[in-house]
């Protein structure tokens, strides 16, 4: 359950604060491949897939507003599906 501080905010908001935690640690993974040199693995790609998928939903979810339940739906089966690439890593 979310603390009542989060159910007072609007569905909207928190889909588009989700999309700005996703594209972050999306670029952050960007900077440690393209500037620091880490290589990600197979399966980190394939995270990253997870993620951009959570970004498009939430991102969807917060312009478009209605139906929150099925975009809340949506992204915790991607949110799953990256969670088990992660838990196979």
């Amino acid at each position: 359950m979310l603390p009542s501080r989060f159910r007072a905010l609007p569905a909207r908001t928190l889909y588009l604060a989700l999309f700005a935690v996703c594209t972050g640690l999306l670029g952050f993974g960007l900077y440690l491949q393209h500037v620091v040199g880490l290589e990600p693995c197979p399966m980190c790609i394939m995270q990253r897939y997870a993620f951009v998928t959570v970004a498009l939903i939430a991102l969807v979810g917060g312009l478009h507003g209605a139906g929150s339940r099925v975009y809340a739906a949506l992204i915790g089966i991607a949110a799953l599906a990256g969670g088990s690439i992660a838990a196979r890593q």
